[in-house]
């Protein structure tokens, strides 16, 4: 099959060097978190071998049940003897975050799971949500919040705990929210922050809610007491009020436009796993219909996120030749959307959508009105992923690469179809985890990575390689070594690991992975380059989410990849 235009092979040889993109999210040590108050830091950037039926839905896939193991399989190797593990076993460390994350990090009146900073005097094992000083509200509250409520998807379908589905209805609750503030069916808002609570507030600088002329900086907007959208025009400094209205329910918060993909790898993977492992009506109607609606909103606007001022988002174009990122992380990024909006919807219109215009089954026919959109199917664009920076993944975008792994699981969550399956492992293996790139994913030992993998591949232990129950031991590792508390610790990884390479926004790299008993913490631990050098400070007022926990745990629990006295 040919792809058109010499254009992209040598597009695709500076996406290979880093340059690829939305950089904002890129998660960095605790040092360089998200700020409290509403400012961010300029960052450059199934079936459950312990679940009592919760996670059976109709309409899965019988081969997603994966942890029911034969009479005579060995189980995954369980790193009894990690010399760096914590004291706290695996189960005990899950119990301490869900309790921790439901008390303090999710408050009632927002919705959202955020880090906080704590009140002088207060201790964080008895704090809760009334004790915050400062949430660390930021332009991707969206992502890791998303990340979080994954966790308590997972969670859920393992267990069936009822605390875990009142957090998702709380949660679905707030994201609902984060799509209707914008006026846009299908548009999520980077950040919103509601009156009267207090920690939280809107900018107060006019400069946040200027109009920007590119598009390519986000920006506040205000809603008045009428419900419509108010924001400073950049040629007149003056407060205008817009057309943009019917948003009542919103009168005196305020909403940062311009989302990124960044925000839709935490949306889409927690609606992902609503919809398919939580057998709960309404919660699963919920996320349906924001699934609904963010594929609908795609194939009205030919897989581009146009936000309420009519205008595409600077990260907004999906479509494989748009050059807005590798052909094939945003063929993957396309054919997951729209699958799972077309599996959780039932329209015909999003599944023909997906058939006929993404896939191309009824016969090449361009379906898209961009020059370079031929015909091809999007399947034939995922061995064009260039992810990892040439030659040693030193520069590689770390953001890119947890994007795409979640573009990757989310499409083969719900996809059974062979030949859109092959194709997808294929690209998983040989250009992403696998890749001939000494930094590929397999070598950073990143838990949440690799169990995504497992589950992708539907890897048991009676069919897996030597190599592969390495790797998962290796995994397994990491949930040992992770703290048992997410405040700031003192640390100096660069004192114990020496400098190898510069990394794509500059910081000092090491030659191998740093233990995860080594880094300091961040708000989302897999996200960010295992790499990093980056030393931190002891900051016990500094709480961050453990949603860098919770999710790959309560994965490998579900998947029966972690056992449950673990």
């Amino acid at each position: 099959m040919s792809h058109p235009t010499l254009a992209f092979a040598l597009t695709l040889s500076l996406f290979a060097v880093g340059a690829s993109g939305c950089g904002e999210s890129e998660d960095r040590a605790a040092t360089d978190a998200e700020l409290p108050g509403g400012d961010t830091a300029d960052d450059g950037a199934d079936g459950a071998g312990d679940a009592d039926g919760a996670g059976d839905v109709d309409g899965a896939s019988p081969e997603v049940h994966l942890g029911d193991l034969g009479p005579d399989a060995e189980p995954f190797g369980t790193c009894e003897q990690d010399p760096l593990a914590t004291a706290e076993g695996l189960a005990e460390k899950a119990a301490r975050y869900d309790a921790i994350a439901r008390r303090l990090h999710l408050h009632p009146e927002l919705g959202w799971a955020m880090s906080v900073t704590l009140a002088t005097g207060v201790d964080e094992d008895s704090a809760t949500h009334d004790d915050v000083a400062a949430w660390h509200t930021g332009e991707n509250d969206g992502l890791w919040s998303g990340l979080y409520m994954a966790s308590q998807a997972f969670r859920y379908a393992t267990t069936g705990d009822e605390e875990a589905l009142s957090n998702l209805e709380l949660l679905l609750a707030s994201e609902t929210d984060r799509m209707r503030i914008t006026g846009v069916p299908g548009v999520f808002t980077r950040q919103m922050i509601p009156p009267g609570v207090p920690g939280i507030a809107c900018p107060e600088d006019d400069a946040a809610y200027t109009t920007d002329v590119e598009k390519d900086d986000n920006r506040w907007v205000r809603i008045d007491q009428g419900g419509c959208a108010n924001v400073v025009d950049h040629a007149t400094g003056q407060w205008t009020t817009t057309r943009h209205c019917g948003l009542d329910a919103y009168a005196g918060w305020c909403f940062l436009d311009n989302v990124s993909q960044d925000e839709y790898a935490g949306h889409m993977l927690a609606l992902g796993a609503i919809w398919r492992l939580v057998d709960v009506p309404g919660v699963r109607d919920a996320a349906a219909a924001l699934l609904e609606a963010v594929g609908v909103h795609l194939m009205e606007h030919d897989l581009a996120f146009v936000d309420w001022d009519g205008r595409v988002t600077e990260h907004g174009r999906l479509w494989a030749t748009s050059f807005a990122d590798t052909p094939g992380f945003l063929a993957a990024e396309s054919l997951a959307f729209i699958r799972l909006a077309a599996d959780a919807s039932g329209r015909e219109d999003l599944d023909r959508y997906y058939h006929d215009c993404l896939l191309q089954e009824a016969g090449p026919e361009p379906c898209l009105p961009y020059p370079l959109e031929s015909g091809d199917p999007y399947t034939s664009w995922l061995s064009f992923m260039a992810v990892l920076a040439e030659p040693d993944g030193c520069k590689s975008n770390y953001n890119n690469l947890s994007m795409v792994m979640t573009w990757l699981f989310d499409l083969l969550l719900v996809e059974d179809d062979p030949a859109v399956r092959a194709p997808a492992l294929a690209a998983l293996d040989q250009e992403i985890f696998r890749a001939p790139n000494p930094r590929n994913l397999e070598a950073q030992h990143n838990t949440w990575f690799t169990f995504m993998w497992a589950a992708m591949h539907r890897l048991e232990p009676e069919t897996a390689s030597a190599a592969d129950r390495a790797t998962m031991e290796t995994a397994v590792c990491g949930l040992r070594q992770f703290p048992a508390s997410k405040a700031v610790q003192t640390l100096d990884p660069g004192s114990l690991w020496p400098h190898d390479c510069e990394g794509r926004l500059g910081g000092s790299q090491a030659g191998s992975p740093i233990p995860v008993a080594q880094r300091c913490v961040r708000t989302f631990l897999w996200w960010g380059s295992p790499y990093d050098r980056s030393a931190c400070t002891a900051d016990d007022r500094t709480i961050l989410q453990p949603a860098d926990y919770l999710l790959p745990y309560w994965m490998g629990r579900y998947y029966g990849y972690l056992p449950a006295e673990l």
